[in-house]
């Protein structure tokens, strides 16, 4: 009779370490990069429902310019983007950010198609931006002229604890261009992070323009370092380009970062659980 009790105790604690197992189980999405910008490229990362991310984009002069007179480019302030970005869910966002340059309004969103998982049995994560720009600034030209769009799918992969990869073909459009410019532009960009420590992390990205670009531009490119403490994320970098919106950086980067046109810039993200 004694047998009885002392199998049923063993099979309970079984079935409970079975249990503790599959806890230890659970599967989690992947952290690819830290913030939901690379420098000026949007990422695949997400902000959990109810989170809300303040964002102050910085871009100054061209800093091997009368280095000294201008003090390496601080005293000439280029563009500045002050946005907000919101988390409807954990996998859909929406946006609204201002540039000072053309005063351009830009309303943006985001959803996640797919999200690098810690199990492996989804290898990639895929997301789908989009944007609307509108030039606010007095030009006396019809509304349909001031307007630019822009989509994205965005394709990442956290490769090892210290290297993420990043793919994006990229469609612009404005509704007005200067003469020989383009209304249609494609680019597949391009970027990284590789995290140094668990609070630096160096990150690069390059648009690499397909088919026809505007006269006078180049492929715009940027090298930065991404500083994390606490809820902020401050991202120093160099870069060709004088903006933050991915439509305009195809359309308008006029540098080339290897000859020493480079300017210096910065971003804060600073995110708020509401």
């Amino acid at each position: 009779m004694l047998l009885v009790p002392i199998i049923l105790l063993l099979f309970s604690m079984q079935s409970i370490a079975q249990m503790e197992r599959k806890r230890a189980e659970t599967v989690e999405p992947v952290e690819t990069f830290w913030s939901p910008t690379l420098i000026s490229q949007a990422t695949t990362e997400h902000l959990p429902a109810g989170n809300l991310n303040v964002t102050i984009m910085h871009s100054f002069g061209i800093a091997t310019t009368n280095p000294i007179q201008n003090f390496f480019g601080l005293d000439n302030v280029q563009n500045v983007r002050l946005g907000l970005d919101y988390g409807l869910t954990d996998h859909w966002s929406v946006g609204i950010g201002r540039s000072s340059l053309f005063n351009v309004v830009d309303l943006r969103t985001k959803y996640a198609l797919m999200r690098q998982n810690t199990d492996g049995s989804k290898p990639i994560s895929i997301s789908l931006k989009g944007d609307l720009g509108i030039v606010t600034q007095e030009n006396r030209q019809p509304f349909k002229d001031d307007i630019s769009t822009f989509t994205s799918a965005i394709i990442s992969k956290k490769v090892s604890e210290q290297i993420r990869l990043q793919l994006t073909p990229m469609y612009g459009y404005f509704g007005s261009v200067n003469g020989g410019d383009n209304n249609h532009l494609v680019s597949v960009g391009m970027g990284t992070q590789i995290n140094l420590s668990e609070r630096f992390a160096f990150m690069a990205e390059y648009y690499p323009m397909i088919g026809e670009k505007n006269p006078n531009t180049n492929n715009a490119f940027s090298l930065g370092l991404n500083i994390q403490t606490g809820g902020h994320v401050f991202q120093l970098f160099f870069a060709s380009t004088r903006w933050h919106l991915e439509q305009y950086t195809m359309a308008q980067n006029r540098e080339q970062f290897w000859t020493g046109d480079f300017r210096f810039g910065f971003n804060v993200n600073r995110i708020f659980g509401l």
